[in-house]
């Protein structure tokens, strides 16, 4: 009976040994099988971003020289959704700085396109994704570099959208990450990069807030650092556009002080890298667009200097390379944006002599600012330039003698209101409210509502006085001049007066031409575009 048993329970432990081997087996099989489809899947998530970033990467970059980023739209949304569909888990850090680059790259796509608030929701994504990383690794440059990226892009678009608590917080939290950059991999051309673009976003903050002396040396220590790297690497298109963007902002500079001839010398030197830079590489459309903002900048201060013949040709220039430019590439609303500038310019040109060319020019800037307003609400900016044009339509009416020039003038108050209703307004739209309350107080006037226009009068009034005490900004001085010699307080408009013919200042306003006392200036001869 003892053999029996023990045959039986020998028999039993080989039957369980074979089970347990087996189930082992199998698990060890489906282990290997889940680590196998974990690896393929890991594979294909690895080929597709890898796709998507050459897609939203390179192709983008091949596609933005040629001015056809509209080919990136389903694109850039399939991205989205396939980074929307993906589980947290099984995001290693590879995965995550890839997305990281490519949500940045998406962001300046629909920042072209205007589309500001998608903009920002894909600049926050990759900052979220970024951030997460570098706390996981606190010395990996890259991982902080790549955050940074996303800091600066939110900024910019709170920048564009004028909200500038937003604005001024992510400037400085870049400025700061630039800092840190530089402080953990050294000297390097990277680091030297981020702390100059950290030194001109603040700049830059500074200029918008009525601050140009630290505006100037931010501008300055840019330059600095730009113009070393350009000399250890002479040939960087990148470094040399660099150059013409802070000639710009100097310039810039050079005409809020009054002086017009350094403003006129930094618009050329930015024109003329930019030049070099369309004959070096004739098919980055980039730089031609540039370029003719550089024509509008040049429009303007020469017209400020009585040389108005020398600016239309600019500004007619600059808007004829726009409108192919725009043509070619609908969707890039910085284009349209700049297009609409240089059609301002013309009709402020033209609004002195030639009404029937300014009419036709006029119309066309009206329907391009409410299209883009209609596209991007959000926008400051685009809600400035459709203020400017209505402005600009209520002076043609009043100066063609038409009823309905009040009707225009209302419709410009609204706008401002509505603009006023903003936390912060940047210059620009600073401006296009104080000179839209300026002529609804000529027309009121003019209407024999002399307590209306002084209403008005005295809001544009407040709105520009603050400005005052450090400013020697054309843009405020010549219509403060205006409201104080309108109110019947012509001698506080001395000083003001003094100091445009200082600078040698003119004006194309016909309105304006009696009270600033300056010789009015020959119309410039028609041209179309």
């Amino acid at each position: 009976v003892g053999t029996v048993v023990s045959t039986t329970q020998a028999i039993r432990a080989t039957r369980a040994e074979k089970i347990a081997r087996a189930e082992r087996d199998a698990a060890e099989a489906a282990r290997v099988a889940e680590a196998l489809a974990r690896a393929d899947a890991q594979r294909r998530q690895e080929q597709a971003e890898d796709l998507l970033a050459f897609m939203i990467g390179d192709f983008r970059t091949g596609l933005e020289k040629i001015g056809q980023l509209k080919l990136l739209d389903s694109v850039g949304e399939k991205a989205l959704a396939y980074f929307a569909a993906l589980d947290p888990r099984d995001l290693t850090d590879t995965a995550l700085i890839r997305q990281a680059k490519a949500l940045t790259q998406i962001g300046e796509v629909r920042l072209a396109e205007g589309r500001y608030q998608d903009a920002t929701d894909a600049f926050t994504r990759g900052y979220d994704r970024a951030a997460a990383l570098f706390a996981r690794h606190p010395k990996n440059g890259d991982m902080l570099f790549e955050r940074a990226q996303a800091e600066y892009w939110i900024g910019f678009v709170a920048n564009r959208r004028g909200d500038f608590g937003e604005w001024r917080k992510w400037f400085t939290t870049y400025r700061d990450s630039a800092l840190q950059l530089a402080a953990l991999e050294g000297d390097t051309t990277r680091a030297r990069t981020e702390v100059s673009y950290g030194y001109h976003n603040l700049a830059v903050l500074e200029l918008d807030r009525g601050n140009p002396v630290p505006a100037h040396e931010g501008f300055l220590a840019e330059e600095k650092i730009v113009q070393g790297m350009l000399r250890s690497d002479p040939g960087n298109s990148a470094l040399l556009y660099r150059l013409s963007d802070i000639s710009s902002w100097l310039g810039k500079i050079a005409e809020l002080d009054g002086n017009y001839s350094e403003a006129i010398a930094r618009y050329n030197a930015m024109a003329e890298n930019l030049a070099s830079l369309v004959t070096r590489e004739p098919n980055v459309v980039r730089w031609k667009a540039r370029y003719a903002e550089s024509q509008i900048f040049l429009g303007i201060v020469l017209t400020v200097c009585g040389r108005v013949n020398e600016a239309h040709e600019k500004l007619v220039g600059a808007r004829a390379s726009l409108a192919r430019l725009t043509t070619q590439d609908p969707l890039n609303f910085s284009w349209r944006a700049s297009y609409n500038s240089a059609t301002e310019r013309l009709v402020l040109l033209l609004y002195n002599g030639h009404l029937s060319n300014a009419r036709e020019v006029l119309d066309e800037l009206v329907t391009n600012t409410e299209d883009l307003v209609a596209r991007e609400p959000g926008s400051q900016f685009f809600a400035a330039e459709r203020l400017a044009a209505w402005r600009l339509e209520a002076a043609v009416r009043f100066a063609e003698g038409r009823a309905d020039a009040d009707a225009a003038a209302q419709r410009a108050i609204d706008l401002s209101e509505a603009l006023l209703s903003k936390s912060h307004l940047d210059r620009f739209a600073l401006g296009a409210v104080t000179q839209t309350f300026l002529l609804a107080g000529r027309i009121a006037d003019h209407l024999a509502r002399k307590d209306l226009a002084n209403r008005q009068w005295l809001r544009a009034w407040a709105l520009l006085s603050p400005k005052l005490e450090r400013s020697d900004d054309w843009r405020v001085l010549d219509p403060a001049a205006q409201i104080l010699t309108l109110l019947g307080r012509g001698a506080e408009a001395q000083p003001m007066l003094t100091k445009l013919r200082q600078f040698g200042y003119h004006t194309t306003d016909p309105l304006a031409a009696p009270i600033l006392d300056v010789v009015q200036l020959p119309a410039a001869q028609t041209q179309k575009p």
